[in-house]
This record gives structure tokens, C-alpha cells and sequence, in this order.
């Protein structure tokens, strides 16, 4: 929802006013955050907190499946799920587009999502980790199809593929993760699970940025989609034995 709003408010705004209208929007955050009152807090004692990590991720490490899975968000989500910066690269410097048509681009993605997010909730009974393996593989491949668009309007095409696989397999990972972790440590394991899938934003984007300064943008997008496709191939290939045998216990 929030790619498609933005997009809209550039095209109808421009840049500067859509900032400053996002940043009004924190109001209503605030306000729920003040309201919280502290004296109806329970909090109950617990073992330290560098205790408590190294527990979560011994479990995790032990979870084949569940290590998997994380591991295939963090290749997926550092070199894939940057539409943010894809969009604005390929509508700037490979289209020459405008401030307009990059938000509309946003909006597009949008669209592509919130398809993928009803895609997700047909397929609920099929999530495992070769599924989320096998969407995040798909997905790498459509990101590599937007960068090879000859026009305009044949990326406004590829986008909603990439947006609906990608948080497709963003759902899938995440309810995953949440249902089939120990519930004594789901709450570190989400943790860990949130750092790796956010961890390599301050990563990716940059290094996406130099990259198509250096090699160009239809390059640089075209091998953060090969990287997506081929880690998840990777991922699947060396433990594939050891998901089968985590799938059987």
C-alpha cells in the first residue's frame, strides 16, 4: 500500500510535498505510542539478553528448515527487493522519466504486491521451504526480466510479476518462520529473522547504487536478480538432503 500512495502523491505532488506529507503521517504514530500507559505494563524477569541470543540462535542453527529459509530472505531481500531503487534508475537514467512516471512506477509495484499478497494467502497450505527456495528462485528471475524491458511500457508490465513473486515469498518465509519456531523462542528467533531480512538494506542499496554508476543500471539489475536466483539454487542444493530429513522428523 504504501509504494502505490507514494507513487500517486509524486505524480500529483512532486517530491518535496510527498515527504512532507509522510512526514505528518508519524503524527499518528506518536499519538498510539503516548497512549500506551506504562503502570499496565507486566514485566516479568528474565536471564540476560546475551544468554537469551545465543539460545536463539543455537536453535536456529539447528533448524535446517527454518536457516534455510532465513538465509534465502537475505539474498532475496539485499539484491532483490529493491524496487525502491530499481524503479528510480531505470525511470531516470535508462527512460529519462520524470518525478511522475517514477511514482506511478511505485504505484505499479504496488499492484503487484497486493496481488502477491493474495496469492500468499491461497497457497498457505503449500508453505515449506522448498516452496519459498523455489519462489525466491522465480523471483530473481523476474527481476532480471524488468531489467532486459526495451520500453517504458514493457517494464510497467514486468513490475507486478516481480512484485507479486517477491512478497509472495516474503509472506511465505515470514509465517513460516512464526508458525513452525518453538513458542518459548519465538520471539528471538523473529528477532534474528528481522535483522537478517532488514540487515542487508544499508548493504544492498548502496552497493546497487555504485554498481550502475560503474557497469550500469540494466546490468546491476540484471545480477541482483542471477544472485537471487542462483543463492536460492545454491541454498537448496546444499541442504537439500538435510531439509528432507528436517521434513521427515
Amino acid at each position: 500500500i504504501g509504494p502505490g500512495i507514494s507513487g500517486l502523491l509524486i505524480a500529483w505532488f512532486g517530491t518535496g510535498p510527498s515527504f512532507i506529507i509522510n512526514a505528518f503521517s508519524y503524527i499518528a504514530v506518536i499519538i498510539a505510542l503516548s497512549a500506551i500507559r506504562d503502570e499496565e505494563l507486566h514485566i516479568e524477569s528474565a536471564p540476560q539478553i546475551d544468554a537469551k541470543i545465543r539460545e536463539a540462535w543455537a536453535y536456529v542453527r539447528k533448524r535446517t528448515d527454518i536457516f534455510a529459509v532465513m538465509i534465502t530472505v537475505f539474498f532475496a531481500a539485499t539484491f532483490g527487493l529493491n524496487f525502491q531503487v530499481f524503479t528510480a534508475l531505470m525511470a531516470t537514467a535508462v527512460f529519462d522519466k520524470g518525478p511522475a512516471s517514477f511514482g506511478s512506477l511505485g504505484s505499479i509495484v504496488a499492484i503487484g504486491s497486493l496481488s502477491g499478497a493474495l496469492l500468499s494467502a491461497k497457497l498457505d497450505s503449500k508453505r515449506s521451504p522448498r516452496f519459498i527456495i523455489a519462489f525466491a528462485a522465480l523471483f530473481g528471475v523476474s527481476v532480471s526480466l524488468t531489467a532486459i524491458a526495451p520500453t517504458y511500457f514493457t517494464y510497467m508490465l514486468t513490475l507486478p510479476i516481480a512484485g507479486a513473486l517477491g512478497l509472495t515469498t516474503m509472506i511465505a518465509a515470514n509465517s513460516y518462520v512464526q508458525t513452525k519456531t518453538d513458542p518459548a523462542l519465538r520471539g528471538r528467533v523473529m528477532g534474528i529473522y528481522l535483522t537478517i531480512f532488514l540487515g542487508g538494506t544499508p548493504v544492498g542499496s548502496p552497493l546497487i547504487g555504485w554498481l550502475s554508476e560503474s557497469i550500469g543500471t540494466r546490468q546491476t539489475i540484471f545480477m541482483c536478480g542471477v544472485v537471487t536466483m542462483v543463492s536460492s539454487a545454491l541454498i537448496y542444493l546444499l541442504l537439500r538432503e538435510r531439509l528432507f530429513a528436517s521434513n521427515q522428523n
